[in-house]
């Protein structure tokens, strides 16, 4: 059985973490339900840990770190938040997931197999253990990072917010990184490619050289070229990369070819 605890201060978003937990697992039970810091400390102090917390950030008392000064935290934790601005902190303070709002089932679904994945792995106790020594930033290298759902690019007329499933490819142009989406629109990231590289899935996004990575989605076919390399057209009209010769091999293995 699945112990949840829910700590949300806005109705309509507990309402939809309250859902969304049943959904996945319609046998889990929700074992408390928080709106303030203090309210979760007191809970964690007269209640055996749950298994799982899924927790905003900001809270009506301030933020949600502030609850591990004041008890013992030993359950992992997926936030749940509107902010991407917390994300070291996050996985330095018991987090194994980060999801951004506004909260699609899709994403929720993915927090909750990673934790699945590592309930398995360290078979329930053992999990208990790993979740108590990630305070100290010990299992920082055992638990990875979540990947990030949105990127900002800044322009004059503001910030724009790119969902990162709809973006076919990233280049680097005059030093400067280019995101694009399906149609074709550009939008300049102050990350680099090497930073993308690390913070996207590497199940979706592909580094195909130097200047370019490719979501897997976003292929339409792959076409042999000069000395064994691979030609990648996407679906996105007329948009043609070339993989490097020394990542062809990784580009075979990764779409599947031997």
């Amino acid at each position: 059985m699945l112990r949840l605890l829910l700590i949300e201060d806005e109705e309509p978003a507990l309402d939809q973490l309250r859902r969304f937990a049943l959904r996945y697992n319609p046998a889990a039970t929700i074992v408390g339900e928080c709106q303030e810091v203090s309210e979760a400390a007191d809970f964690l102090r007269q209640h055996p840990a749950p298994d799982l917390i899924l927790s905003d950030i900001e809270l009506l008392d301030g933020n949600v770190f502030q609850l591990f000064g004041q008890v013992a935290v030993n359950s992992p934790i997926i936030f749940v938040t509107a902010y991407d601005s917390f994300l070291v902190q996050a996985f330095e303070q018991n987090g194994i997931a980060y999801v951004l709002k506004p909260v699609q089932y899709a994403q929720f679904a993915a927090a909750m197999q990673k934790f699945e994945r590592l309930r398995q792995s360290f078979q329930g106790s053992a999990l208990q253990q790993l979740a108590a020594t990630l305070g100290g930033g010990v299992a920082a290298s055992v638990v990875a990072p979540a990947y990030k759902q949105r990127l900002v690019s800044k322009t004059r007329q503001g910030l724009y917010l790119l969902d990162v499933a709809e973006l076919h490819y990233f280049q680097l142009r005059n030093g400067v990184t280019h995101a694009f989406d399906a149609q074709g629109k550009s939008f300049v990231l102050n990350e680099s490619l090497t930073q993308l590289e690390a913070q996207l899935d590497p199940a979706q996004f592909f580094r195909l050289n130097r200047a370019e990575m490719v979501q897997l989605s976003a292929i339409e076919r792959l076409e042999p070229y000069f000395n064994d390399t691979l030609v990648v057209h996407l679906k996105s009209a007329g948009v043609a990369l070339t993989a490097s010769t020394h990542r062809t091999p990784e580009l075979r293995r990764w779409v599947g070819l031997k």
